[in-house]
């Protein structure tokens, strides 16, 4: 079965879904096409909860392809009008159920949902509001981190590394810096240095953001640079109990100034550190 070709024919049934169930007058029956966005809506739920890692991977090459595609067309008319493009509330609206209902499974691909949330919200909307009003779902998970001065997310993913999104460009810089899965991330309050810890490895490091004016405002590399310049080993954290969707929520970052950083387990035992 092409998963690609069932979910993109189900998004094209339900891109117009708002439009098609708002004109819907009470107690009259559903139009051809309103039955067939409903039908289509429901199905694309029901698909996404039963396989979720095959409904976030699938919708991720997508938005690589189409990105890619975009980039490398002269005309952006018929890009805007793609399937994809049109259906951006569906899979908001289907992304957030799998965050609500299969977290594990949803931390487990956080990276590409993260490349997902960033081609269906619009980079402006974000820059004015903020990620927590824009779609404050994916910001239950410790291992995603906003800071809105210089408009960037870092994501934790479950391979070690980090990815760092510039919503100003719409770029995304890896950073490699753990032996397994991050457990929570976090920008210091000035912005100068992002926190990581991985449970896995029992290492938390400290990271130096660019302070350059041209790294700051991108005129010559919209990339910024990072290096690591602390890194400590700290006792591994147990979750309350093996499986739970507690083990998300292991530890928490806590910067209680520019350079001061509490890792809070759980249970409620702390570690400080000072960059």
């Amino acid at each position: 079965m092409d998963v690609s070709a069932v979910l993109m024919g189900l998004l094209e049934l339900c891109a117009d879904a708002e439009k098609q169930l708002s004109n819907i007058k009470m107690g009259l029956p559903l139009s051809p096409a309103a039955d067939s966005a409903r039908s289509a809506r429901h199905a694309l739920s029901l698909i996404a909860t039963a396989r979720p890692p095959a409904f976030i991977t699938t919708i991720a090459k997508e938005v690589h392809r189409h990105t890619a595609l975009q980039a490398n067309t002269q005309s952006q008319q018929n890009i805007h009008t793609t399937t994809l493009a049109r259906a951006k509330g569906e899979i908001l609206r289907v992304i957030e159920i799998l965050i609500e209902k299969m977290p594990t499974d949803v931390v487990d691909l956080l990276v590409e949902v993260m490349d997902i949330i960033m081609y269906c919200l619009e980079g402006s909307l974000v820059k004015k509001k903020g990620l927590q009003e824009c779609f404050p779902a994916i910001c239950r998970f410790y291992m995603v981190s906003y800071y809105e001065r210089s408009h960037r997310i870092a994501v934790g993913s479950r391979h070690g590394s980090v990815a760092l999104y510039d919503i100003r460009t719409g770029k995304c810089q890896t950073i490699h810096g753990h032996k397994g899965a991050i457990t929570a991330v976090a920008f210091a309050p000035d912005g100068r240095y992002l926190a990581t810890y991985s449970n896995t490895d029992s290492h938390i490091s400290f990271w130096q953001m660019n302070t350059s004016l041209l790294g700051s405002i991108g005129m010559l590399n919209s990339a910024p640079q990072l290096r690591c310049i602390k890194t400590y080993q700290v006792p591994p954290v147990q979750p309350a109990s093996p499986g739970s969707h507690n083990a998300l929520k292991l530890v928490r970052l806590i910067w209680t100034s520019n350079r001061n950083l509490i890792l809070m387990a759980h249970d409620g035992k702390e570690h400080r550190f000072v960059v």
